[in-house]
């Protein structure tokens, strides 16, 4: 479907048939359990599809570049290359307004004579442009990642203030137009500070009737219909109970904790990175939400004090980065005895791993939902249901090789 397929990296699979990738997707899953899981039968339900194959994304990261030619460039990096960049036409991945931002940008930055930054010398300005979506608010926050501007700094960031209002004034969705400034090395689409070209400096959106607060930093679902059902299946399998203690790790900025408080007698989210913590909060108080509590701090350290709690959690919800748990995490856990813990992760190679570990004694997988949050790629979510097998329990374990 795209013209650019071939040459961008993204979207490998987008030659199969949906249906095709779902099962795949669920086949990869099942032999990560068996191979690095030691589990012979794993429970591995049907993929969730997601409900939009195309259009889904809500936050797309482009990069700015020269053509052979020296002339400005905007789009997205040829896969295995980390230096050139292609003018992107049209990417099926955004709704079509993200298009037709991307082209703007790309026009009008030209116009302007702003330089892109170059990686190797580290020289230039503009280095990245972002675009978040509200999929339910019809939101838009448009992000553009520069250099400082050195001796050009004053001038250089007018003119981009007047291409953020021109913009805006051509496409009323974006409340928010900013500036992100990465003065470093570092490769990556954020930067240390902020400033607000035009609009608010901040957008919403909302998931199962709770609003979220979404920052030029913040971590959030990145296909928001599909968040709806990952964290649906989440909550479906924790079963929370009126007087249950929820434990939420790796929360982030408060997405799980917040929608399980409804369920919940109390809810305590661990978090490590400040800023998260600072947005959760604020989506608490944004939803008046009273039940919920963050706590800032390295998840191994906080489970520590835990340990000693005369009321532990009776549910743990855990959702670590792509690398997973560490054995001393996972042990944490595990004195803590909750009756459930529900994982859910976006890498079934750790998952796998991770579950060998938990389920050794006290604890039996009961069921493995694979989540197809990235339609046409290899990238599969699961959630996961480790229940505590009671100690009177004649009931089958999952067989093991």
């Amino acid at each position: 479907r795209c013209e650019h397929f071939g040459v961008c990296g993204g979207c490998r699979w987008q030659n199969l048939p949906y249906t095709t990738q779902l099962d795949y997707k669920r086949r990869q899953v099942i032999e990560a359990l068996r191979r690095l899981g030691g589990i012979t039968d794993p429970p591995v339900e049907e993929t969730l599809a997601s409900p939009d194959e195309y259009f889904y994304r809500n936050k797309m990261e482009f990069s700015f570049g020269r053509d052979r030619e020296g002339v400005l460039t905007l789009g997205l990096h040829p896969a295995a290359s980390y230096t050139e960049v292609f003018d992107l036409k049209q990417c099926h991945l955004e709704s079509e307004l993200s298009n037709q931002i991307v082209a703007a940008v790309r026009e009008e930055c030209r116009r302007a004579g702003l330089p892109p930054y170059d990686v190797r010398e580290h020289t230039g300005f503009l280095r990245y442009l972002t675009v978040r979506e509200g999929k339910f608010t019809g939101e838009v926050m448009v992000n553009i990642v520069t250099g400082d501007g050195g001796p050009r700094e004053t001038e250089w960031s007018e003119l981009l203030r007047t291409i953020a209002e021109k913009i805006r004034a051509a496409h009323p969705e974006i409340r928010s137009f900013l500036r992100n400034i990465n003065a470093s090395r570092a490769t990556v689409a954020f930067g240390q500070r902020d400033q607000v070209l035009s609009g608010a400096s901040s957008i919403r959106e909302t998931l199962m009737e709770r609003t979220f607060e979404i920052t030029a930093n913040s971590f959030f679902q990145t296909n928001s219909r599909q968040a709806v059902r990952l964290y649906g299946a989440a909550l479906e399998m924790a079963d929370i109970r009126r007087e249950d203690r929820v434990l939420d790790l790796y929360s982030g900025t408060g997405a799980i904790s917040i929608l399980a408080a409804a369920r919940a007698a109390e809810v305590r989210g661990v978090e490590s990175l400040a800023e998260s913590v600072r947005n959760a909060e604020r989506n608490a108080a944004l939803n008046e939400i009273r039940n919920v509590f963050f706590i800032c701090g390295d998840v191994k350290k906080v489970l520590g004090a835990m340990a000693g709690d005369r009321k532990p959690p009776t549910v743990v919800i855990v959702n670590p980065p792509r690398a997973g748990l560490n054995s001393a995490v996972i042990r944490s856990m595990l004195r803590l005895r909750p009756r459930r813990f529900v994982y859910v992760s976006c890498n079934p190679t750790t998952l796998a791993r991770d579950l060998k570990e938990m389920t050794e004694r006290d604890y039996r997988l009961s069921r493995v939902k694979p989540v197809d949050m990235f339609p046409h790629t290899y990238h599969i979510e699961c959630v996961a249901s480790i229940d505590l097998v009671p100690a009177d329990s004649t009931g089958p374990e999952l067989e093991r090789p």
